[in-house]
């Protein structure tokens, strides 16, 4: 069984990028991977535009990207991740703002 979460992170101009991660979505294994392995802004846009993630790992392991995956959403504002997230079937969402990355369940 695998647990699904939202990968997001907010522009400067308020909308947000988002993309999918299948396996291993739990707080106890993303957030120390992406508080210090994608900390620069940079980093983290990379990791989400590059698709869906289909496993998570510590760098410097590289993600696991599905071979096909849908585009990366683009979301007006941090208020459409929920009902992404529902979408999804995710259960949680991580979301990169100018304070560092952040956890909500969804």
């Amino acid at each position: 069984m695998s647990t699904r979460a939202i990968l997001a992170i907010r522009l400067p101009d308020e909308t947000i990028v988002a993309t999918y991660l299948h396996f291993d979505g739990y707080p106890d294994h993303v957030m120390p991977i992406l508080t210090t392995g994608y900390v620069d802004p940079d980093e983290a846009i990379e990791l989400i535009q590059a698709g869906e993630i289909r496993s998570l790992l510590p760098r410097p392991a590289l993600p696991e990207y599905f071979e096909t995956s849908r585009q990366t959403n683009e979301l007006k504002s941090a208020a459409e991740l929920p009902a992404l997230a529902r979408y999804l079937n995710a259960e949680h969402v991580y979301l990169m703002n100018e304070n560092g990355w952040t956890h909500q369940k969804a």
